[in-house]
C-alpha cells in the first residue's frame, strides 16, 4: 500500500512533527510524542490511501513542495523547494515552540485508467481524474482526523486530540498542493463544512484548556 519512498517521508513527517510538538521545553517526553505523531499521520494518510481506491486513482505522498510564488509563467523557483521540511521546522524553532506549523506532506494522484472506464458513476463515465476526486480523497483524511479526535477525547488523551486538530487545520489551508487546496477548489461546500467544524473543535479545545 505505501511505497519505500512515501515511508520514509512519512517517518521524516512524523520525525519533525514530533520535535515541533516537544517544543519549547521539550518537556513531553519522547516516545509519547513520537506516537501521537505518528498516530495522526498514518490515520490521516491511510484514511487517503482507502479513499483513493473508491475513486479509482493511486495516491503516493511526499513531503510538502513549493515552486511558483506568483501568478506568472516567471514567478517560479527553477527547482521545487521542500518547503513542508524547512518551514514548520524553522518557524517553530524560531517562535520558541509557541507557533507549531503541520503543512508536512502533500500527495500525487495517478489515474488508475484500466478500472476507472469500467465503474459508472451516475449516468456518467470519466476517462480521467477530476478534480473532485482529488477533493473527496483529500476530505476522507480530515474526516478522520476527526474521528480519532472523538476517540482521543473519550480515552482521555487531550494532546492526541488537540494536535489532531491543529493537524488538520493547517492542512486546509487552501495554499500550494496542501490538501486544502484540492479540497478548495475541488469542492468547495465541503471545505466550508471541514473549516467551519475544524475551527469550532479548535475553539473547544483551547477554552477547555483554560478551565
Amino acid at each position: 500500500m505505501l511505497t519505500k519512498k512515501e515511508i520514509v517521508w512519512i517517518i521524516i513527517a512524523i520525525l519533525i512533527m514530533g520535535f515541533i510538538i516537544s517544543l519549547p521545553k521539550l518537556s513531553i517526553s519522547s516516545p509519547y510524542v513520537f506516537l501521537i505523531s505518528a498516530t495522526i499521520i498514518l490515520t490521516n494518510v491511510l484514511s487517503k490511501k482507502i479513499a483513493s481506491a473508491r475513486y479509482n486513482i493511486k495516491i503516493e505522498h511526499k513531503i510538502w513542495k513549493f515552486q511558483r510564488y506568483g501568478i506568472y509563467e516567471r514567478t517560479k523557483l527553477k527547482k521545487l523547494f521542500p518547503i513542508g521540511l524547512i518551514l514548520p521546522f524553522f518557524i517553530s524553532i524560531l517562535s520558541l515552540g509557541i507557533i507549531k506549523i503541520f503543512t508536512l506532506l502533500q500527495f500525487d494522484a495517478e489515474n488508475l485508467h484500466k478500472r476507472r472506464v469500467l465503474k459508472k458513476r451516475g449516468r456518467h463515465r470519466y476517462s480521467e481524474i477530476n478534480e473532485s476526486d482529488l477533493a473527496f480523497t483529500a476530505a476522507w483524511g480530515f474526516w478522520a482526523l476527526l474521528l480519532l479526535t472523538i476517540i482521543a477525547i473519550i480515552i482521555k488523551q487531550p494532546e492526541l486530540a488537540k494536535y489532531s486538530i491543529y493537524y488538520g487545520i493547517w492542512n486546509l489551508l487552501p495554499i500550494s498542493n496542501l490538501d486544502g487546496t484540492k479540497i478548495f477548489f475541488g469542492n468547495l461546500f465541503t471545505w466550508v463544512i471541514l473549516a467551519i467544524i475544524y475551527l469550532v473543535s479548535l475553539a473547544i479545545i483551547s477554552i477547555s484548556s483554560l478551565i
